[in-house]
C-alpha cells in the first residue's frame, strides 16, 4: 500500500523529517500519519503543514510505501533510522537521507545532499542522481561509518565518501571526490568513474575497485604487482546483474589489474586498491 507526500511549498527553513519512514506510518490513518511530528528550526510541528497526504497506509512495515514528490531539498532526515518498508523519491531531497539505515529501499530519481547513508548499517539506496559530500560517511567524531547495507550512486559524489566505512557495498557510475575511504576498515567500493586524490588515507582493511582513471594514490600505499585476477570478475558480474547501466563496456576477465597495498603509515595496512592497469599504468611506473 502506498502514501503518496506531496509537498506544498519549499519551506523557507529547512525542515527535519525523521518521521517519514514505513516504521511510523504503518499501522495509521493518513489523518494520524498527518500529525506526525517534523521540526523547523525551533519549533515542533505536524507533518500535514508541509505535505498533502494521499493514498492508503499498510497496517505492516513490510507493506508500506511512501512516495514523495517535490522540490526536496530543504527537506532533511527522510528515512533516517528507517527500518523496512520502502520509499520512493521523485526529486532532488536533503541531507541525512537514509542516515542510520537498518533496513528497507530507498530510490531518489534526482540527487541528494550531504550525510546520506551516514553510519547506515543494512538496507538498500538507490540514488539517480549525484550525491553530496560525506556519502555512507561516519559522522564528526564517531569512529564508524557505513556498517553494511548497499548503495549505488548514478551521479557523481562528494568528498570524503565512506570516512570511517566497516561493511557494506558502495558502487558509483561517475566520478568521486577527494579522500574517498578516509580511515576505511572493511567493505567493498565500486567507482566507475575517476577516483580523486587522496584517497584511502589512513584506510586498514577493505577493498577498492577504480574502474576509471586515478590520477595518484597516497605514498604511503605499496604497489604489489600487476596480474589477471580472477576474483575482480566477481564484483564486476554482482555490478553488471545490479546495475548494467554502471559499466560502459564489458571489461575482459584476462585484463590486468593493478594491485596497491596499504595504508603502511598505520598500525594494520590491508587496504586494498585495484585499479585497471590500461587506464593507470603512470601508478605502476
Amino acid at each position: 500500500m502506498t502514501v503518496l507526500l506531496s509537498l506544498k511549498q519549499v519551506p523557507n527553513i529547512p525542515i527535519e523529517a525523521d518521521s517519514i519512514t514505513p516504521t511510523a506510518f504503518a499501522g495509521k490513518t493518513l489523518a494520524q500519519i498527518g500529525k506526525l511530528v517534523v521540526m523547523q528550526g525551533r519549533n515542533s510541528c505536524e507533518l500535514r503543514e508541509f505535505f498533502e497526504i494521499t493514498g492508503e497506509s499498510a497496517d505492516s512495515v513490510e507493506e508500506t510505501e511512501i512516495v514523495i514528490r517535490g522540490d526536496l531539498r530543504k527537506v532533511k532526515q527522510i528515512g533516517k533510522g528507517m527500518n523496512g518498508g520502502r520509499i520512493r523519491i521523485e526529486g532532488d531531497v536533503g541531507m541525512h537521507l537514509g542516515a542510520e539505515m537498518i533496513a528497507g529501499r530507498i530510490t531518489v530519481t534526482g540527487s541528494v545532499d550531504a550525510y546520506a547513508g551516514a553510519e547506515m548499517s543494512g538496507g538498500n539506496i538507490q540514488i539517480e542522481g549525484n550525491a553530496g559530500d560525506y556519502l555512507c560517511a561516519g559522522y564528526r567524531g564517531s569512529p564508524d561509518g557505513m556498517k553494511g547495507g548497499r548503495v549505488f550512486i548514478a551521479g557523481n559524489v562528494g568528498n570524503e565518501m565512506a570516512l570511517h566505512m566497516r561493511k557494506g557495498f558502495i558502487a558509483v557510475k561517475g566520478n568521486v571526490g577527494a579522500m574517498a575511504a578516509t580511515r576505511m576498515k572493511g567493505g567493498s567500493i565500486i567507482v566507475c568513474g575517476e577516483l580523486g586524490p587522496r584517497a584511502c588515507i589512513e584506510a586498514t582493511k577493505g577493498m577498492l575497485f577504480a574502474l576509471g582513471k586515478v590520477s595518484s594514490l597516497p605514498p604511503t600505499f605499496k604497489y604489489s604487482g600487476s596480474s589477471e585476477r580472477e576474483f575482480t570478475g566477481y564484483y564486476i558480474r554482482y555490478l553488471k546483474s545490479r546495475r548494467p547501466d554502471f559499466l560502459q563496456s564489458d571489461i575482459s576477465p584476462s585484463e590486468k589489474w593493478a594491485k596497491f597495498i596499504g595504508d603502511f603509515a598505520e598500525a594494520e595496512s590491508k587496504m586494498e586498491i585495484y585499479t585497471r592497469l590500461v587506464l593507470n599504468s603512470h601508478l605502476a611506473s
